[in-house]
């Protein structure tokens, strides 16, 4: 019997997965169509269409960046995830970030995510 921590552990673990293996629809998939999601880098993106976007953009910007779970805790309709992000600058430098996500779920979906980091150390990332 899958407990509410394993329900949210999988869906993170797809994320990552997606994530790391640069499948948008993947990540798309994952998600409610009327879903919501917020970094510290910007305003929100509602709807599947802004944040397959979002996702297609950074994996243009950041094409070999790696994603790990450092912890995750979880709950009935909830995640919160540590991450540790790896890669290479679009300057061609090798990066180290960590950040936060809180994983809203509805109904096996994501139906919102926040993400909080330090801006200006993505900035750097970013160029």
């Amino acid at each position: 019997m899958s407990t509410a921590r394993d329900e949210a552990r999988a869906i993170v673990e797809q994320i990552v997965a997606a994530y790391n293996a640069k499948d948008a629809d993947a990540i798309a998939a994952l998600y409610h169509p009327d879903a919501r999601y917020w970094s510290a880098l910007g305003d929100w993106q509602e709807g599947l269409a802004e944040i397959k976007g979002h996702v297609e953009e950074l994996h243009r910007t950041l094409p070999n960046e790696q994603m790990e779970i450092l912890s995750l805790i979880g709950g009935e309709g909830v995640a919160i995830a540590e991450f540790r992000s790896t890669g290479t600058t679009p300057s061609g430098d090798t990066y180290a970030v960590e950040f936060t996500e809180v994983i809203e779920l509805r109904d096996g979906l994501i139906s919102q995510v926040k993400v909080y980091l330090d801006p200006e150390e993505i900035q750097a990332v970013m160029g």
